[in-house]
């Protein structure tokens, strides 16, 4: 190869060494300037910003990562799941990738399974709060009142958790009514025992146990008219001090032999 042609070369290989270098530096001022524009919350624009990098550095990932975050930030966590699976790698992608799944897990009424997802992130932003809220509408759905109460207080401050604490405190109100109203004094007074000081309720749990004492005395004492004296016995027995149950009970151990 003559001189003249190898210069020729040789020059070439620098104009393309020279052009490389300032495409390299263009992309990493881009990519930079991009990088910035993340940070300034500005994510819409940094996502176009960084797909025009196309795969330069980690240019991919913070596309999918700002799409994702702007969805994200609009409550469409179903889209946004999309996004943050491809950009695991980077930031809390891995995070808000579960985080979005949970929620799509929510809005689907699968709640039981959306409490799980929340608790395995952790403390990760308002996760734990979100995992008491689906643990209420699991148990709501289920009539599991005393579970739902406790999630629901627990999460009250996010979503509609404190009116649906509001509305079941009534419903189980009502329905304690109802039972006491039919005679079932012992689930009326689980129920209003479980209200606490909500309305009337201890009130009502005393008067229900009052009538259940009647109730069970009347039960014996038709016990021992039938001639189940061991029945009654035990019934007595078991109403204690109660108008004159001891006595009673008493009586009837003396006729069973009982010492």
């Amino acid at each position: 190869m003559s001189h003249a042609r190898l210069r020729a070369l040789l020059g070439l290989c620098v104009a393309v060494a020279v052009c490389l270098s300032a495409c390299s530096t263009d992309y990493s001022r881009s990519y930079n300037r991009a990088l910035d524009t993340f940070a300034s919350g500005e994510y819409a624009e940094a996502a176009e910003a960084f797909e025009r990098l196309g795969d330069y550095a980690q240019a991919a990932s913070y596309a999918a990562y700002s799409r994702g975050l702007v969805l994200y930030e609009q409550g469409q966590y179903a889209q946004a799941e999309e996004y943050f699976a491809q950009s695991r790698d980077i930031l809390y992608g891995e995070e808000r990738y579960q985080y979005c799944h949970a929620h799509a897990l929510a809005e689907e009424g699968r709640f039981a399974e959306a409490a799980e997802a929340f608790e395995a992130i952790g403390e990760f932003e308002d996760a734990p709060l979100r995992c008491q809220y689906c643990l209420g509408r699991d148990a709501e759905a289920g009539a599991r009142y005393d579970e739902a109460l406790f999630a629901y207080e627990a999460a009250i401050t996010i979503d509609d958790a404190e009116a649906r604490l509001y509305n079941l405190r009534g419903q189980i109100y009502n329905r304690a009514i109802a039972l006491k109203q039919e005679g079932d004094y012992q689930s009326a007074i689980d129920l209003f025992t479980l209200l606490g000081d909500y309305l009337s309720s201890a009130d009502q749990a005393v008067e229900c146990k009052t009538y259940l004492r009647d109730a069970e005395y009347d039960q014996a004492d038709a016990l021992e008219s039938s001639g189940d004296l061991q029945g009654a016995y035990d019934l007595f027995s078991s109403l204690s001090s109660y108008r004159d149950a001891a006595q009673r009970a008493e009586d009837l151990a003396a006729q069973l032999g009982i010492e």
